[in-house]
């Protein structure tokens, strides 16, 4: 359910041309006579609507917006058991960013954006892992995650399109003891924007066209509608928009790593265009009385422009179905229930040869239920939740495919129906997971408040798992709060690992794990069967009211992490030999193997973060400074995933400062300025490379009543340093890859119909 509105706060709160195959669909001409039909007959009111300006509102204001994510019994900001960064729609508006990927890494301290090799990475803390599935994210509170392999949806976490976006809640660090699996490194938690947003003062409905254009052939187009009332309300908010890209400069990774398709060269010469992307978004939030449903459709595709086979463009098609109610039982008893279903289609493209090199599908279902008791005693609230998971795995995508290839050779295109047929992405199966859970807080006076939480999850692979949380809450004095928590996340291996799939690229899966001794492969045994990786977070945070305008925010954590899970190959030309077949599975092209696994020993963090929030007209400030670094680690996992070979933290920055502006000067113009800088890291073999200066402005202009209009800068210093970059640990040494745009802009409009 949706609660009446409230304002985002705008600091962190602690505890082209088109792409090919693409054709434009008809939608804006049918969405334009739609508004026009309404407006013609008269549902809107005639009257003027208040204009919600958020730097007119005192700190103590924007201080009391609600957080759902990281706990089930409260959603006060100053009791949320971990920390906690919001970021809200206008910040978005005003972050200067080409993705959301990049939009979070803005404001969100401890939060980095990494350059894979075919893949871009949400990394927490310190923390990339070769693939998001260690990141959770979802919708309206609804798990959007997949199964399989990938984690979040690409095409939302790399999307371009963020305007039905109200505001995103970011966990930094572990959430699994309310959310589960998949929850290790950290949560986005993207609450939508719905009619109460939009519709304000005595007016029932409202529309507005939205249009954008920019550098290299970059279009927006869209609309969105809002009806409110009493008892229901209804968002709608459509767009599509394309962006060409910028060449991919033929420096670092792109000049030195070969081009195995079937162009050959190097990835500079592959054809890849940095960030293209063609997005089309569809979102829907209806509301009767206490029943929410949600309805989301995007298909985006996208260059992997750091990819080195035949399939370096991917496209993601997601439907989202998501039902929410909320029953007041009684006077303190409240009963939540969420069900949801998704269809992710996943197909894979190649650039130069301009064809089909793969796809596959993954639907998913989930059921939840929590049952809130307040004040069961004095001070005591408690939450018993239960949640059900189902994961089929494995079907055909939209056009009958579940296959993969790496190399659209002549001879692969003329047996592609074979291979079709041969080369498997993902076997079918289906993945259950059973969870239950219980979160409890007890203010024991008005100084003290003890809280905690365990969850219990059954996966039929992996098993059992308990994930706890303990932690109090202290005000020494009025304006100052202490928190002291201890929480878990984990992270089971993803479902490709039990079904099997990738046939003919090499991938083993745990089945046949027992059958590598057998196989005779000169060292090496049977393998063991993987455990969950599991993060145990420290945190000790310490918020500070200094005045009126003034809020200072510090949390200090330390983070344990084992049973890491990392991948890990066979190379029969390494070891002299040809590899055979594994049980039923049959070794790549490459003669090889590749396979999940996880590292013994451990690995120790110690960071803090700190930000300074500055709230008065007409000035939104926030400086902050994040820092992270290797406390010990084992020597099992000095080169693994997350660390380089010399026991650095591997394509993340220890350092990472801050700046955020907003300014409104004037009634109708609002400038946005915002400063990030990132200190040196260290490639994989752990060479040490530079970091960067990025530099991004906007401005928000409302010239007359009906028409806002947005201009965007990025990188404004021309920053142009090679750039992060984690690869897979298969003996790859990376520089960093020329992943930073040039000095770009865009221009937005939105007009309302009324």
């Amino acid at each position: 359910m949706y609660e009446k509105k409230t304002v985002s706060i705008p600091v962190s709160i602690i505890g082209s041309q088109a792409l090919p195959g693409n054709s434009k669909p008809q939608w804006l001409q049918k969405s334009l006579a739609l508004i026009l039909f309404t407006y013609s007959h008269g549902l809107w009111a005639g009257c003027d609507a208040s204009f919600d300006d958020l730097l007119k509102l005192p700190l103590e204001q924007l201080l009391q917006t609600g957080v759902g994510v990281a706990s089930k019994v409260s959603t006060d900001p100053g009791k949320q058991p971990a920390s906690v960064t919001v970021v809200t729609h206008e910040q978005l508006q005003l972050s200067s960013a080409r993705t959301l990927n990049e939009a979070l890494m803005t404001y969100v301290p401890g939060f980095f954006t990494v350059e894979d090799q075919d893949d871009t990475i949400a990394s927490f803390r310190g923390l990339a892992a070769d693939n998001n599935s260690k990141v959770m994210m979802l919708l309206n509170g609804h798990n959007l995650n997949a199964e399989w392999f990938a984690g979040p949806p690409d095409a939302i976490l790399n999307s371009n399109n963020f305007d039905w976006i109200e505001r995103i809640e970011v966990i930094r660090g572990p959430g699994s003891v309310t959310l589960g699996q998949g929850a290790l490194l950290g949560v986005i938690n993207i609450v939508t924007r719905n009619a109460e947003q939009l519709v304000t003062g005595c007016r029932q409905s409202k529309a507005n066209l939205l249009a954008g254009a920019g550098l290299n052939n970059a279009w927006q187009g869209g609309m969105e509608y809002a009806f409110n009332d009493e008892t229901h309300d209804a968002y709608l908010h459509v767009s599509e928009s394309d962006y060409n890209g910028q060449g991919l400069r033929r420096e670092g990774w792109a000049e030195s790593h070969a081009f195995l398709g079937n162009s050959g060269g190097v990835i500079a010469d592959a054809g890849h265009r940095l960030k293209r992307s063609d997005n089309l978004s569809i979102f829907g939030h209806f509301r009767y009385r206490q029943l929410n449903f949600d309805v989301l459709h995007t298909d985006q595709l996208r260059d992997l422009y750091n990819f080195y086979f035949d399939r370096d463009q991917v496209e993601q098609s997601t439907t989202f179905f998501g039902l929410s109610h909320r029953w007041d039982i009684q006077p303190g008893v409240e009963l939540d229930t969420k069900a949801d279903a998704t269809v992710d289609d996943y197909t894979l493209h190649s650039v130069m040869e301009n064809a089909v090199s793969g796809g596959t599908r993954e639907n998913r279902y989930g059921l939840q239920a929590v049952l809130r008791l307040k004040d069961l005693w004095q001070g005591n609230t408690l939450a018993l939740g239960s949640e059900f998971h189902s994961y089929d795995l494995g079907e055909n995508n939209a056009n009958g495919d579940n296959f993969i290839v790496n190399i659209l050779s002549p001879e692969n295109r003329a047996m592609m129906d074979s291979l079709r047929q041969s080369n498997t992405f993902v076997y079918p199966s289906n993945i259950d997971v059973y969870s239950l859970f219980v979160e409890d807080n007890y203010e024991i006076n008005h100084s003290l408040t003890l809280f905690g939480g365990l969850r219990y999850d059954h996966h039929k692979n992996w098993g059992e798992n308990l994930s706890p949380r303990v932690g109090f809450f202290y005000y020494p004095w009025q304006s100052g709060q202490v928190r002291v928590s201890f929480s878990q996340g984990f992270r089971g291996a993803v479902g490709l690992n039990y079904s099997g799939g990738f046939r003919h690229d090499g991938l083993l899966r745990e089945g046949n794990f027992d059958k590598v001794g057998s196989a005779e492969i000169p060292g090496y045994d049977n393998l063991q069967a993987i455990q969950p990786e599991k993060l145990e977070a420290l945190e000790l945070a310490f918020n500070q009211r200094l005045g009126s305008h003034w809020q200072w925010e510090n949390v200090l954590f330390h983070n344990h992490i084992q049973n890491i899970i990392g991948v890990a190959s066979i190379r029969g030309d390494d070891l002299g030999v040809i590899v055979p077949s594994i049980g039923s599975d049959v070794p790549g092209s490459v003669n090889n193997y590749w396979f999940f696994k996880n590292n013994d020993g451990s690995i120790d963090q110690l960071g803090f973060e700190t930000s300074l929030h500055y709230v008065a007209e007409p000035f939104n400030i926030t400086l902050s400074h994040a820092y992270v670094d290797v406390l010990s680690v084992s020597q099992q996992n000095i080169g693994s995933m997350y660390i380089t070979k010399n026991g650095q933290l591997r394509a993340t920055p220890q350092n990472v400062s801050r700046l955020n502006i907003a300014w409104h000067p004037l009634q109708k113009i609002t400038f946005g300025i915002n400063y990030l800088y990132y200190g040196t890291w260290y490639a994989t073999d752990g060479t040490q490379a530079d970091g960067g200066h990025l530099l991004g402005a906007a401005a928000l202009y409302t010239p007359v009543e009906r028409l806002e209009l947005s201009l965007s800068v990025k990188n404004i210093l021309g920053e142009n340093n090679l750039y992060p970059m984690n690869n897979n640990v298969n003996g790859d040494v990376s520089p960093g890859t020329p992943a930073l745009e040039a000095t770009t802009f865009w221009l937005k409009a939105k007009l309302n119909l009324l």
